[in-house]
């Protein structure tokens, strides 16, 4: 591991690990149904990136879920952030009913 791929995952793994902090900080004082989808996100965010990490230094892979010969672990954990955001989105959209 070199230092030019070490440097911007450890940003990213620095700046994902408050996000996801300040995300459960937030998550104890509201219960709405679509911030807790974006608090889900954040701390999948930061899941991807410390997943990401282990693998760059070799303790992780993700060959562990394979099917039909492709590994899956690797667009399911950069997925299921977008995904969770998304959802976030659409929830607040249909219950707020103020377009």
């Amino acid at each position: 591991m070199d230092m030019q791929e070490a440097l911007p995952l450890f940003i990213k793994l620095t700046f994902s690990f408050f996000a996801a902090f300040s995300a459960i900080a937030l998550w104890s004082r509201t219960r709405n149904p679509a911030w807790t989808l974006m608090v889900l996100s954040a701390v999948m965010f930061f899941i991807d990136v410390l997943y990401a990490s282990l693998v760059m230094l070799g303790v992780a892979s993700y060959n562990y879920l394979i099917l039909s010969g492709f590994p899956l672990l690797r667009p399911l954990l950069s997925g299921i952030p977008y995904l969770l955001m998304t959802c976030g989105f659409l929830v607040y959209i249909f219950s707020e009913k103020r377009y």
